[in-house]
């Protein structure tokens, strides 16, 4: 009796303890789960279509793993190169390219400046072939289809410069070798994955709050900062000012974003995005490096460059919208 009895006493024992393994191992990882808090929504939505040129509000935004698309139009999907130094071109170092405006429609760019147009076919420009491998940032190198001679002079004329200026165009087709360079020495987050990138700098989305924006006006008292100086993607309101350093995760619908490092500011926010001039008081960068410079280890890495606004990467597709509210998980360390 005993005997038979055993392996029905060591069956109990065993199934006893898988209850109270799967039990705990359930409550763990509901503690473990993500708490997202609701922190603001979405105020506008923006697309760069040609690295550097001006800004393009849209009304929605589909996201997808290497950069945000409305329609035809993909960010930065276009950049300026410099033929005679095989560089790319930036607002940096050339501000009137900032006052560009590119426009996707039908298959055609078209960029206005001064009552000026150009239109290039991108069917036709991808038909023709004229592929070329381009650096962006250091060895890191980006094919693209060159669209050819008139609307190279079309943008030589806008820059009023000498040298042999080219357009290139990126189909998800081409090589990339491009990704968000991350770890400890960028964030104080801990990024999982690598997040490839077109022709943006150092994310595929960029994110900041209204807030932000207003207390560095705040601050600086005698001009206002348009949002437009800092080239956000997603432009977030009813939030607290520079809140975006702390968000580790965001979720807006059914997307989930993901952080990768604090958002450096160069020369760039120097430029007026209406005139191309550069601020003759060095603002916002002035006000900046008095109180954003990054804080703690990663000093080391920015030096002077102050950080405002938040770089991402989705996690998964889906589109978002203006007016969406915007959830995020909260980092567990300082900001930045």
């Amino acid at each position: 009796m005993h005997i038979l009895s055993l392996p029905v006493v060591v069956l109990s024992a065993v199934a006893s303890t898988a209850v109270i393994v799967y039990y705990f191992a359930k409550k763990t990882q509901k503690q473990e789960e993500d708490v997202y808090e609701e922190v603001g929504k979405i105020q506008e939505l923006f697309l760069y279509p040609v690295k550097s040129m001006r800004a393009i509000k849209v009304p929605y935004i589909e996201l997808t793993r290497i950069g945000g698309q409305y329609g035809e139009m993909r960010d930065r999907s276009f950049m300026v190169v410099n033929r005679d130094t095989n560089k790319f071109v930036s607002s940096k170092f050339e501000r009137l390219l900032s006052i560009i405006t590119p426009s996707i429609k039908n298959g055609t760019l078209t960029l206005e400046n001064k009552g000026k147009t150009v239109e290039v076919v991108i069917n036709d420009v991808v038909a023709k072939g004229d592929v070329v491998t381009q650096k962006v940032f250091g060895e890191d190198k980006c094919e693209g289809f060159d669209c050819g001679d008139e609307v190279g002079l079309f943008i030589k004329e806008a820059l009023n410069v000498e040298s042999d200026m080219r357009l290139v165009y990126h189909s998800d087709s081409l090589f990339k070798q491009r990704i968000t360079e991350t770890g400890p020495q960028f964030s104080n987050v801990n990024v999982e994955g690598q997040h490839t990138i077109r022709y943006q700098d150092d994310a595929p989305y960029m994110m900041m709050t209204v807030e932000s924006i207003q207390d560095l006006n705040n601050r600086i008292g005698d001009e206002e900062m348009v949002v437009e100086r800092f080239r956000p993607s997603i432009y977030v309101s009813d939030a607290k000012a520079y809140d975006e350093d702390y968000w580790a995760k965001v979720k807006i619908n059914n997307v989930t974003l993901t952080y990768l490092k604090p958002c450096t500011r160069c020369v760039q926010t120097l430029i007026n995005p209406d005139t191309g001039v550069s601020n003759k008081n060095l603002q916002p960068l002035k006000e900046l490096r008095k109180y954003r410079l990054a804080p703690g280890h990663l000093r080391q890495q920015y030096k002077e460059s102050p950080v405002l606004g938040a770089h991402f990467a989705a996690t998964n597709g889906g589109i978002i919208r203006i007016g969406d509210s915007v959830s995020v998980v909260r980092k567990t360390t300082y900001a930045c």
